[in-house]
């Protein structure tokens, strides 16, 4: 008896520990990489193998309706229609983009809640956002003085879930828990966003001070 009821005391526990918690499982994150405000690694990655990894790994997410993201709200009232735009934020709430097509503007701008924003260049119009990018194709800026919301001005769009991807034009974004990635495969340009920092990818390199727009924290061209 004493055996037997050991053996289905170690069946029960065995049972128990294949269990899962009922919890989601994180979406497969992002390569990692160091922000812009951390030292690279002994060993880095080219920037051609970097980028080659961020375009393969955006490209491979689960597609995302992008009808469902035309509209952003403020959270009362009627939710604005953005037309061909798109808009969406993460999950977490740290990351909300938005397009500008309707006004020719490429590319997309997005607020990201830094753990340390990008400190404001000196004087300037309007109040510092050092967490707003600005990323174009071949151009990327980040932290500028804003005298008004800008794109934002009918607030945020749709949630856009872990793992998805959401393509527009020439760009393509892939949320995970681990941040946001945008690339445009046609410039060879990409960005990583996060709350622990911006990395450009490509070409992108940095502007000295003396060459960016006075308005910006950092800038990155090709």
């Amino acid at each position: 008896m004493r055996i037997a009821a050991l053996a289905a005391l170690i069946l029960a526990l065995s049972a128990c520990s294949q269990s899962t918690s009922g919890r989601p499982q994180p979406s497969p994150d992002q390569p990692p990489v160091a922000s812009i405000s951390t030292p690279a690694s002994s060993t880095p990655q080219s920037p051609e193998s970097q980028l080659k990894d961020r375009i393969s790994w955006a490209q491979a997410g689960s597609a995302a309706d992008a009808s469902h993201y035309h509209s952003a709200s403020t959270g009362s009232g009627a939710a604005a229609d953005l037309k061909s735009d798109v808009a969406f934020i993460s999950p977490s709430g740290k990351i909300s983009c938005i397009t500008g097509t309707e006004y020719q503007i490429d590319g997309l701008v997005c607020v990201v809640k830094l753990k340390n924003p990008i400190p404001k260049p000196g004087d300037g119009f309007g109040n510092w956002d050092g967490g707003y990018v600005d990323y174009s194709g071949q151009r990327l800026s980040v932290g500028q003085f804003r005298g008004d919301p800008g794109l934002f001005i009918h607030g945020d769009g749709q949630t856009l879930p872990y793992d998805s991807k959401l393509t527009f034009g020439n760009y393509v974004c892939r949320i995970a828990t681990s941040g946001l990635t945008c690339v445009n495969p046609s410039t060879r340009t990409g960005v990583q966003m996060s709350d622990d920092g911006i990395v450009p990818f490509g070409c992108l390199k940095e502007v000295s001070a003396a060459e960016r727009e006075a308005s910006v924290g950092r800038s990155f061209s090709c």
